[in-house]
């Protein structure tokens, strides 16, 4: 939980901390090949979440804004479980969390290419 509140911190701070040269470079993937990876926009989509532009966000990382809610979730989740003390779990069919991997990884495929043809990245 702790790194998923980092993150959040960073990114809260990334207009900030940009101009100061104190985020991080390129991926080595983008290095190598010249390409974004599936990733790279992340930081940047959630700080333009964070100052409610969700137009931007989505440019940056079609995927997102989406992203942001989930993570949001997650942390709300983790802290409910640090609070109470207790291990929450999250119970799901076998099927169903197939099903969900399935659908993140297409998700994540769409957006990268949407990435690198629509948005010309």
């Amino acid at each position: 939980m702790a790194m998923l509140v980092a993150w959040f911190a960073y990114t809260k701070l990334y207009f900030f901390l940009h101009p100061l040269g104190l985020t991080f470079d390129p991926s080595v993937f983008m290095y190598l090949t010249g390409k974004p990876d599936p990733l790279c926009g992340l930081t940047r989509t959630f700080a333009w979440t964070w100052r409610g532009d969700l137009t931007q966000a989505a440019r940056v990382y079609p995927l997102g804004p989406l992203v942001f809610l989930v993570a949001i979730a997650l942390v709300g989740y983790l802290a409910i479980a640090v609070l109470s003390g207790r291990q929450l779990t999250i119970v799901l069919p076998r099927r169903l969390w197939q099903l969900l991997i399935i659908v993140s990884l297409v998700a994540l495929v769409a957006n990268w290419t949407a990435k690198l043809i629509w948005l010309g990245m």
